[in-house]
């Protein structure tokens, strides 16, 4: 398994900033997570049955809650415009 984990790219993707040994352990677990996954795809399963959740009990009652603020919801936009997201223009 050779995995490139770029990850300078995923912090500026998540708006992250981390230091070199934030940034070191972050690939390090990201590789053992991927290791992780490999390992799973060596499972041999034809002969397990899948399992089926009880509906019922993963459903929840439709109780109203209050939604985010203004400020919450804007506070990691990169910009905003009469309070929308403002993004570039794709032709």
């Amino acid at each position: 398994m050779t995995q490139s984990i770029d990850i300078e790219k995923l912090a500026k993707l998540s708006r992250l900033t981390l230091s070199d040994a934030e940034a070191a352990q972050a690939k390090e677990r990201l590789q053992a997570l991927l290791k992780l996954m490999e390992n799973l795809k060596e499972l041999d399963l034809k002969d397990v049955e899948p399992m089926v959740a009880d509906a019922a009990s993963s459903l929840r009652d439709d109780v109203p809650v209050q939604g985010f603020s203004y400020e919450q919801a804007f506070m990691n936009a990169p910009q905003e415009e009469n309070y929308h997201f403002a993004i570039p223009k794709v032709m």
